[in-house]
């Protein structure tokens, strides 16, 4: 197991403290987010009851371009526990791999 926390964390800033959530990363948000994509990691495909039973929590939000300041409902996907870390290696892979989910959702849409 990789432990990511303090200096193994790829968000490490030495003794920087991250910066907060904006106010409308809310519940509310959160929880239409879950919703939209189905109560699903949008990775994994794990459930929110299969995240409860093993950790207690729901899934989490995971700002597709990586700023925490970028609450747009297509900037938002649902993520984990265990793919939520994993994301923040190959930043740019990532941020590409959701775009192109998320431009699947919108076609969907329409």
């Amino acid at each position: 197991n990789i432990s990511f926390s303090g200096k193994n964390n790829p968000n490490w800033n030495g003794v920087i403290s991250f910066e907060e959530y904006p106010q409308e990363f809310n519940k509310i948000l959160k929880n239409y987010i879950r919703q939209r994509d189905s109560y699903k990691c949008q990775k994994c495909y794990k459930t929110e009851i299969e995240e409860l039973k093993e950790f207690n929590t729901n899934l989490s939000i995971h700002h597709i371009d990586y700023n925490k300041k970028n609450c747009n409902e297509n900037n938002l996907i649902t993520l984990c526990r265990r793919c939520n870390p994993f994301v923040n290696f190959k930043k740019n892979y990532w941020i590409k791999y959701f775009q192109n989910i998320m431009n699947i959702k919108l076609m969907g849409n329409n």
